[in-house]
């Protein structure tokens, strides 16, 4: 499973690593697409608005995520490329306990400010309950790219566009029945997209403990390290901090178009999505590189 990618062409290492990376924020990207396109087809405008800014929160959110996750995958692959496996897995093992510390914390503040943030942003109240879903949902968000920086710091950024492919099928299905079945609306469409981030966490365990990656893991390596902390969160930060700010005006345009009514809301909603395409080109491309 582990690449090494220190030796031969650097523009067959380029190409090798980035258009898996490449495919896999595509399908993330569908993800909101997906759930806006089928909920759109069986429900009101209400329902598409409120998943529309709901799956634009959870997308900051998730970015957010796989910026500080960045730090995560920087430190991996520079312990694999020295041939150093003792202190990739003691970042290997620090990236697991600090990250789902986040994740908890991060969901429980979330959940209690849950209705200020819906009420800021002007958001029909069918959002309120797509967005509990969901923020229910982050430790899994984290579990998937925690597994995913590994899999990408060892070398690896084909399995984690597997992940993501087998969860954005599954999570189009899921769609179907619980929207278009079920008419469950908004929580159907956010019930959806955790089930199938969770299925894709599962998958990634299974795989991961099955495939040889020459690393072995111990109690101490999950035990919080301040310089291995440090490091990771150096290269992180900035980089969460950067990406978290696009989407953070991305947001507050949202805000200008729900006080301008529904209509010019949902627009702008499923405008917003089709521009995120445009940034996964140059995503991707910068984090290969990184």
């Amino acid at each position: 499973m582990e690449k090494n990618l220190t030796t031969g062409s650097v523009l067959k290492s380029i190409l090798y690593f980035s258009l898996p990376y490449l495919l896999s924020y595509f399908l993330q990207t569908l993800y909101g697409m997906a759930d806006l396109f089928i909920i759109g087809q069986f429900e009101d405008i209400s329902s598409i608005t409120a998943v529309s800014i709901g799956s634009q929160v959870m997308h900051m959110i998730t970015v957010m995520i796989v910026g500080l996750a960045m730090g995560a995958t920087v430190n991996i692959g520079q312990a694999i490329g020295a041939g150093n496996k003792k202190k990739a897995a003691k970042d290997i093992g620090n990236t697991v306990t600090l990250f789902m510390m986040l994740a908890i914390v991060g969901a429980v503040g979330l959940l209690f400010f849950i209705k200020p943030i819906v009420g800021m942003m002007s958001t029909p109240q069918e959002a309120v309950i797509y967005l509990t879903i969901c923020f229910l949902g982050i430790p899994f968000i984290t579990a998937y790219n925690i597994i995913s920086s590994i899999f990408r710091g060892i070398g690896d950024s084909k399995s984690p566009m597997y992940f993501i492919a087998a969860a954005c099928a599954i999570n189009i299905i899921l769609d179907y029945l619980f929207i278009g079945g079920l008419h469950m609306g908004a929580a159907g469409a956010a019930l959806g997209t955790t089930c199938s981030q969770t299925i894709s966490v599962l998958i990634a365990l299974v795989v991961i403990m099955k495939k040889k990656t020459g690393i072995s893991l111990s109690k101490n390596d999950f035990k919080i390290d301040r310089k291995t902390i440090k490091r990771l969160l150096k290269i992180g930060i900035p980089v969460a901090l950067q990406d978290g700010f696009i989407q953070i005006a991305f947001i507050i345009i949202t805000i200008i178009a729900n006080r301008r009514g529904l209509d010019t809301a949902a627009a702008v909603g499923i405008v917003e999505k089709i521009i995120s395409f445009l940034f996964l080109v140059p995503s991707s491309m910068l984090s290969t590189v990184s």
